[in-house]
Formats: structure tokens, C-alpha cells, sequence
């Protein structure tokens, strides 16, 4: 685990050291066949192709099919290991963005999202969740495939074993015959084509042994790497958002009680405000009852003063000092100049 300057962990490079061994395995397969068609005669002589050649050939045949199977087996592997990496990325990327479902079309059969979803069932059961327990289930997991590689890893070494074996007895057989009729220059040559083969046999497999043993050695390193990350991944992101111990349940109580108290303290400055505009409002509702009241007294003003202006009776319907200064006249007396009759003249 490195940390860089920002503060983010960085994750082992598995995905870069698998395609790096994948490189170096290509060019290894490159480098072989260039060299076989360029030493053509070379390797002929070398697998030596006669009556007990033949054998040799076979033998040898065998080790190379057996290498370049473990070869492929591993190339699979390792390119693998590379698409998990790749959806751990993916996962890391998604967490950090706190996207609500970081597991939302990645590949189910990923090992950090059976990890998750472990992780998520057991929190969902009210159980402890044991990383311990986790980690050692996948270890054996992961373990269980790399049995073609480790056969191969094995029966390399005892592929040149049984091949050398059988070359020296073929010459054992041939010296036994050799000691039946000693003039005999064909059993000479069986002798020689056997001690040959044993020593091609050997040679291929231990070439082969080396070189897969690197490739196995690396394949190892990039399982262990990949586990470490998704041990790394489970401890910083997953687990802090399920775990739920005295400990963490207090931190999240204090957290909480912490927004509580921005809260109340933020309903309280509402409220100030509220009050504010109350006694803003009352205020102004008192500023409008006075001028209202001025207004009546200004209408009041106004009224008196029509009244005074025009001669009118006041508000008990009594007519005015103007109006009683009048001289009564008879109800029935006739004007000199009206066209009407008395009981016809308007009031």
C-alpha cells in the first residue's frame, strides 16, 4: 500500500506486471521459434532423429506440449487477474464518487463484488463481519486455481526424469545386446542414440523447468498482489460504510448530536428573523392605525367644515343659527307673485 501525495492509497500494479509477464512469455515463444528455424540443423542433431531418436523426439515433444500448455494456463491467469484489477479500479472510482450502488454493472463473478455483497449479507444478518475469515475463504478460492499450473510445476522436472529413464534403458538394452553379439555396430548406435536422448530429455526439461518456474514464481506475486488489494479495498471502503461497534456507533451519535446542534442553532436564527419581522409588521400596523385615525380626524375636519359652508343641520337633524334667524311665515298665506295656490307651493 502506497500513499500518494493527495492522500489517496495507490493499489499494487497488477494489472500493469500481468501484461508485463505476458510480454516477456510472447517474446520467450518468439525468441524459441526464431532460433529453432534459424538452428534448424542444430536442432535436429540436437533431438537426434533415428530408430532410437524417433523416441527421443517424442520425449522431448512431450516436455515442450507440457510447458506450452502451463504456458497458456498461466497467460489465462494472468489476464484474469488483470480484469479484476481492472473492475477493482472501476469499484474504487464509484466509491469515492459515493455513487448509492458501486457495484451497478460490474461483473457479478468479480471478486470485489462477491466481496461486497458478502460484506453487505453479513451486515444485513446483524452479524460481526470477520475480514480474517473473508480474506482466508478467497485465499483458498484463488488456490484452487492454480492446481493445472502447480501439476505442470511438478511433472516438468519428472517429465526429463522419465524421459532420461527411459533413454538409458534403451541404451542398457542396447549394451545387452551389444555383449550378445559384440561385432554387432547397430546395438553401438542404439547405445549412443539412447545416451543421447537421455541427455536431450534433460536438457528440455530443465530449460522448460526454469523458465516456467519464473512464469509460476510471477503468476504467484500477482495472486498475492490482487488479494492484498482486495484486502485493502474491503478495510478503507467497504467496511466503514456496514460496520457497526460501540465504537463506530458512537462517533456516528456524535456526528449526529453535532448536526442537532448546527440545526438548532440555524432555527434559532429563523426564528430571530421571524421576530424580527414580527415587530417590523407591528410596527408598520401601528404606523397604518394612524394614519387612519388621521384620516377620520381629517374627514371629520372636512365634514364640519362642509356643513358650516353650506347651512346644514347637525348630525341630531337641528337646522342651523342661519336657518333660525329666518322670519316664520304663515302656512297659509299666499305669495303675492305665486302662479300656485297655497296648498300647492313647495317646501
Amino acid at each position: 500500500m502506497i500513499l500518494k501525495n493527495n492522500g489517496v492509497f495507490a493499489l499494487k500494479p497488477v494489472k500493469i506486471r500481468s501484461y508485463t509477464t505476458i510480454m516477456q512469455i510472447l517474446v520467450l515463444l518468439v525468441l524459441a521459434i526464431g532460433f529453432a528455424v534459424y538452428q534448424k540443423e542444430g536442432v535436429i542433431q540436437f533431438f537426434h532423429i533415428t530408430e532410437t531418436g524417433l523416441m527421443g523426439l517424442v520425449l522431448n515433444g512431450m516436455i515442450i506440449g507440457l510447458f506450452l500448455f502451463g504456458l497458456l494456463r498461466i497467460i489465462l491467469l494472468f489476464l484474469s487477474y488483470a480484469r479484476e484489477q481492472g473492475v477493482v479500479n472501476r469499484f474504487i472510482g464509484r466509491v469515492r464518487d459515493k455513487v448509492a450502488n458501486p457495484t451497478y454493472q460490474l461483473g457479478q463473478s468479480a471478486l470485489i463484488v462477491e466481496r461486497y455483497k458478502a460484506v453487505q449479507h453479513i451486515n444485513q444478518q446483524n452479524a460481526v463481519v470477520d475480514q480474517s475469515a473473508l480474506a482466508a475463504t478467497l485465499a483458498a478460492t484463488q488456490a484452487s486455481r492454480f492446481t493445472l499450473v502447480r501439476f505442470v510445476h511438478n511433472t516438468l522436472i519428472l517429465m526429463g526424469v522419465f524421459g532420461t529413464i527411459v533413454s538409458l534403458s534403451v541404451a542398457l538394452v542396447g549394451a545387452a545386446e551389444l555383449l550378445d553379439s559384440p561385432d554387432s555396430l547397430e546395438q553401438m548406435g542404439t547405445i549412443i542414440g539412447g545416451m543421447s536422448t537421455a541427455l536431450s530429455t534433460t536438457i528440455t526439461a530443465i530449460l522448460c523447468y526454469v523458465f516456467f518456474t519464473y512464469f509460476h514464481l510471477r503468476l504467484q506475486d500477482a495472486r498475492t498482489q490482487l488479494l492484498a488489494n482486495i484486502e485493502e479495498v474491503t478495510a478503507l471502503h467497504i467496511l466503514p460504510g456496514f460496520h457497526t461497534t460501540e465504537e463506530s456507533l458512537l462517533l456516528d451519535v456524535t456526528a449526529l448530536t453535532t448536526e442537532l446542534r448546527h440545526s438548532a442553532e440555524a432555527v434559532r436564527k429563523i426564528q430571530d428573523r421571524f421576530l424580527q419581522a414580527g415587530d417590523r409588521l407591528q410596527l408598520a400596523v401601528d404606523d397604518l392605525q394612524n394614519t387612519i385615525g388621521n384620516g377620520g380626524e381629517d374627514i371629520r375636519i372636512i365634514r364640519e367644515s362642509l356643513r358650516e359652508g353650506f347651512r346644514l343641520g347637525d348630525e341630531n337633524g337641528s337646522p342651523s343659527a342661519a336657518d333660525t334667524q329666518l322670519p316664520e311665515q304663515p302656512a297659509h298665506t299666499a305669495q303675492p307673485n305665486s302662479p300656485y295656490p297655497p296648498n300647492q307651493r313647495f317646501r
